[in-house]
């Protein structure tokens, strides 16, 4: 078969699309776009420099491993690899909770652990959950850091069962509360994502509804736009 015969091919299938989707989306299909656009924006809200970060020497020297809150100014783009940043060469393993809204961290915990083997969180989930309230953050980003005591032979950047266990019970009791919850593990500077959850009030499907409606069945282009959407 040569390149004209796949051309009429292609022209063909672009023709039955466009007079088959001409149509209005129905429920279901306005509903699955809702989500996909949904998706993709708490995609974009939650992307992360991946680059290792120079940090503030001094404030990390300072940083009290029997815990404390620490107020601070910086994106959440840029958050996850200054918190990994901190944790770097830390002989213990240590915890970060980092408190977010409108896209800025404003609010650290931090306490360690009793050596390199684990690290508990001394805040309890509920006391998160209670600050996230009171201050009406969006989410909470969690780091802890798995010091390695031979990095030419071992790799510590996976997440331990006991981690993942410890994410999904601290995400029941915020997802009550409408708060997101990501967890990462830091290992020589860098971050490890390990653990996402969203809760249902952030960027709320229906608003995204509510978008298609108003623009389905305005016009047969305006439908043919939104299906094609559907597929992108």
């Amino acid at each position: 078969m040569d390149i004209w015969h796949f051309v009429v091919i292609f022209a063909i299938l672009a023709i039955l699309f466009l007079l088959t989707h001409l149509r209005p989306l129905n429920e279901r299909e306005i509903q699955d776009l809702s989500n996909r656009r949904r998706d993709k924006e708490i995609n974009r809200y939650f992307s992360f420099d991946m680059d290792e970060y120079q940090v503030d020497k001094e404030f990390k020297g300072r940083m009290n491993g029997d815990g404390e809150f620490y107020h601070i100014h910086d994106t959440l783009f840029e958050f996850p690899s200054v918190a990994a940043g901190l944790l770097k060469y830390k002989k213990h393993e240590w915890i970060i909770v980092a408190f977010e809204k409108h896209r800025t961290i404003d609010l650290l915990w931090v306490n360690k652990g009793p050596d390199r083997n684990g690290v508990s969180c001394a805040l309890s989930a509920g006391k998160i959950s209670q600050i996230s309230l009171s201050n009406n953050y969006s989410s909470v980003l969690i780091f802890h850091n798995h010091p390695n005591p031979n990095p030419r032979q071992y790799d510590c950047s996976e997440p331990s069962e006991q981690d993942i266990t410890s994410a999904r019970s601290y995400s029941q009791i915020l997802d009550e509360s409408g708060i997101n919850l990501v967890e990462f593990v830091c290992e020589r500077g860098r971050h490890s994502q390990y653990f996402f959850s969203v809760a249902d009030p952030f960027l709320p499907v229906q608003e995204f509804r509510e978008s298609i409606v108003q623009k389905n069945d305005t016009s047969r282009v305006q439908n043919l736009l939104l299906h094609i959407e559907r597929f992108l």
